[in-house]
């Protein structure tokens, strides 16, 4: 078994936690892969009485024949590391060491038995959708995909932007907004839910289109189906608008048009059998806790 370990910087407050992951890996004889994060001289100075190897890019990645990638940090994280992964297959586990964790809700404390169940192959393989930015100008490169979501937003202005929208090439809607999402049931506990999306359980196949502030009060976030296509034109007085796939954003100019699909590939999500979505949804949103549930 080889695993890939993926942070994204050192945090020197928890970095003899780092240490800990990686000898629980090693003591464990799971070959071992490592993001050149870890190649920081605070740790690198620790690490060198090991033969490690590391990777930058999804080509290493690749090349390394990882089983797993485990990211260690907080959603944010997580959404990065499907950076490096794409449509390798390589199926990844969250470990938490930031907040709240909808995607890495694995406990950092409780590595070790994230090892064994991981050895055993005590775990369930969740298929994730991935969402698609095509676009008249080039924008993203080839990281042209989100896991979580797609977003539209004003910039430099306070003045609503319009943005027309289409699905299947058919028109549907002139949002007078400050922005809008299109969300995959992934992100549906993002940006979305914050907006007043609809939580969606991640096995759903469809996209959630969410307005953000939106000026007419009678227009609500809609579920679509995922095999959609939903196309975008830029309407408003302003002339450069923000766009983001999950973390990643730009700014560009009003003409450009945009359009989301659904992605050739998916993101194989590990989880175990104690973390169904339920599960997840009552943990981290304290659902279930009013004492009037107590018998």
């Amino acid at each position: 078994m080889k695993i890939a370990l993926f942070i994204e910087s050192i945090n020197k407050q928890i970095w003899s936690l780092y240490l800990d992951i990686i000898t629980t890996i090693i003591k464990n004889d799971i070959d071992i892969v490592l993001s050149s994060a870890f190649e920081n001289k605070v740790l690198k100075n620790k690490l060198d009485f090991y033969k490690l190897e590391y990777f930058n890019s999804y080509e290493n990645l690749v090349k390394s024949k990882a089983d797993y990638l485990i990211s260690v940090g907080g959603d944010g994280t997580f959404l990065n590391a499907i950076s490096y992964i794409k449509d390798s297959g390589i199926p990844v586990l969250g470990v938490n060491a930031g907040r709240l964790g909808f995607l890495s809700n694995n406990y950092i404390d409780s590595f070790t038995e994230v090892i064994k169940l991981l050895k055993s192959k005590n775990y369930i393989i969740e298929e994730r959708t991935v969402l698609k930015l095509t676009s008249s100008e080039d924008i993203f490169g080839s990281d042209c995909f989100a896991l979580n979501d797609f977003t539209i937003h004003k910039r430099d202005t306070t003045s609503l932007t319009a943005i027309a929208t289409n699905l299947n090439g058919e028109f549907f809607n002139i949002y007078w907004c400050d922005g809008i999402i299109v969300s995959t049931p992934t992100g549906s506990t993002a940006y979305s839910l914050s907006c007043g999306g609809p939580i969606v359980f991640p096995e759903s196949k469809n996209f959630i289109i969410t307005p953000v502030a939106p000026h007419n009060m009678n227009v609500r976030p809609i579920i679509v189906p995922d095999n959609y296509l939903i196309s975008f034109e830029l309407k408003g007085r302003e002339k450069k608008i923000m766009v983001s796939l999950d973390s990643r954003y730009r700014i560009i100019d009003h003409t450009v048009t945009l359009s989301v699909s659904k992605a050739p590939f998916i993101i194989k999500n590990l989880r175990f059998s104690q973390q169904s979505f339920s599960n997840v949804l009552r943990e981290k949103l304290m659902w279930g806790i009013d004492k009037r549930n107590k018998q």
